[in-house]
C-alpha cells in the first residue's frame, strides 16, 4: 500500500458536502480523494469540481477496476450499500460505509462473510460516536460511574423535518424511514455506551401518521406523497440477555416542541443523558446533579471518524465501529419493523459476536 492513501467515493450526495468532504477527508493527513462515482454524471462532476476531485465515474465497478484505490467511501442510498461494500472488499479495498451499513441482518451477515476472507478494514460511519461530548461521556461511563445499566431511553424525533429526497422516502432506495435515517444514530450511540448487550426480544410499532397528508408543513420543503412508502414514526421495546431493556422512538413528523436526538442511560449508581452530558446520582444520601464537559480539542465528528478509520488502517488496529456492533443495531431496527408487521413480539436469531 502506498504512503498516500487514495480514496474513491461512491455516491455524490449531500452527505459529502456536510461531512465527508467538509472538511472530512481534506483534514486527514496522507489521504488523497482520487475519484468520485455516481450514477448521475452531472452530480458527480459538480462534486468533483467543487472539491478538486480529479476523476469521475458513473459505474463503481469501473472505478474499482481502473483506479488504484486504497479506500472506498460508500455514500449511496441505503439499499445500494451492500453490493458496493462487497465489491470493494473483494477488490482488496478498505471500506468506510455511511450508516446504515445495510438494511437487513441478512445483508450484514453477507458482508461479514466476505470480510472474513480479507485482511481489509470495514467501518460503519456512525459519526455520533466521534463528537467531543460522546467521547467525554463514554470515558465517564467506562469508569463504572453508572454501575449496572438496567434501562435506556432512545429518542430520535422531529417536529417537521422530513427529508424530501427520494433516497430517504422511497423504500426501493432507503430501506426504511426515520429508524434507518436518524434512529440508527441514537440507537448505535446508546448501545455503544452500554457496551452492546445482546438483544433477545423486540416488540415494535411503525406508522405513517402524517407524511401522506398536508397537516404538518415540511421544514425542508414539500415531498412526493405518492412516492412516500416508509414509516414516519416507529417505536420499539428491546429486551437484552443481561436483563436490561431499551425503548426507542423515531419520527420525522409529529407534534412536539423541537427536534430531540438523545439517549438516557439509567444505572444503579447514576443516570446520564447523551449528548448533553447531564448526569444524576446520590452522594452520601444527597441528590447530586452534574454535567460532563465535552472533550477539548476535537474536530468535527465526521472528521474525527475519518481520522480514527485511517489511524486503524495505518496502525493495524480493530475497526473503530466493528461489523458485529453494526449487526446488533440493524437486527433491532429490522425486528421493530417485523414486530409491527406481525403484530407480536419477535425473538432475535442473528448470530451476534
Amino acid at each position: 500500500m502506498s504512503e498516500i492513501f487514495n480514496v474513491g467515493i461512491v455516491g455524490a450526495g449531500n452527505i459529502n458536502r456536510i461531512g465527508h468532504l467538509n472538511p472530512g477527508w481534506k483534514a486527514v493527513p496522507g489521504v488523497h480523494v482520487a475519484a468520485v462515482c455516481d450514477i448521475n454524471p452531472e452530480t458527480a462532476r459538480k462534486l468533483a469540481a467543487d472539491y478538486g476531485i480529479p476523476r469521475v465515474f458513473i459505474d463503481y465497478r469501473e472505478m474499482l477496476e481502473r483506479e488504484e484505490l486504497d479506500i472506498v467511501d460508500v455514500c449511496t442510498p441505503n439499499r445500494f450499500h451492500t453490493p458496493v461494500v462487497i465489491a470493494a472488499l473483494r477488490a482488496g479495498k478498505h471500506v468506510l460505509c455511511e450508516k446504515p451499513l445495510a438494511v437487513s441482518t441478512a445483508e450484514v451477515l453477507a458482508i461479514r462473510e466476505v470480510l472474513k476472507g480479507t485482511d481489509r478494514l470495514l467501518m460503519t460511519a456512525q459519526h455520533c460516536r466521534f463528537s467531543d461530548s460522546s467521547a467525554a461521556i463514554k470515558a465517564w461511563v467506562d469508569t463504572g460511574a453508572l454501575g449496572e445499566v438496567y434501562h435506556a431511553r432512545v429518542n430520535a424525533t422531529r417536529r417537521n423535518f422530513l427529508p424530501t429526497n427520494p433516497g430517504f422516502i422511497d423504500p426501493k432506495l432507503s430501506g426504511g424511514g426515520p429508524c434507518m435515517d436518524i434512529g440508527v444514530h441514537a440507537l448505535d450511540t446508546a448501545l455503544w455506551l452500554m457496551n452492546f448487550p445482546k438483544p433477545v426480544r423486540v416488540s415494535g410499532q411503525a406508522h405513517t401518521n402524517f407524511a401522506k397528508g398536508f397537516d404538518i408543513p415540511g421544514g425542508w420543503g414539500e415531498w412526493d406523497r405518492t412516492l412516500f412508502g416508509v414509516e414516519d414514526f416507529a417505536s420499539g421495546y428491546v429486551h437484552f440477555a443481561n436483563g436490561s431493556t431499551l425503548v426507542i422512538e423515531a419520527s420525522w413528523l409529529q407534534h412536539q416542541e423541537k427536534e430531540e436526538i438523545n439517549a438516557t442511560l439509567q444505572g444503579r449508581k447514576a443516570s446520564v443523558r447523551w449528548p448533553d452530558g447531564r448526569f444524576h446520582t446520590v452522594v452520601n444520601r444527597s441528590l447530586v446533579d452534574g454535567h460532563i464537559l465535552p472533550r477539548p480539542g476535537m474536530q468535527k465528528p465526521y472528521t474525527e471518524e475519518l481520522l480514527a478509520f485511517v489511524d486503524a488502517i495505518r496502525n493495524n488496529k480493530p475497526s473503530p465501529v466493528p461489523i458485529d456492533e453494526t449487526l446488533v443495531v440493524i437486527a433491532i431496527l429490522e425486528a421493530i419493523m417485523q414486530s409491527s408487521q406481525l403484530k407480536r413480539e419477535v425473538a432475535l436469531q442473528a448470530p451476534f459476536g
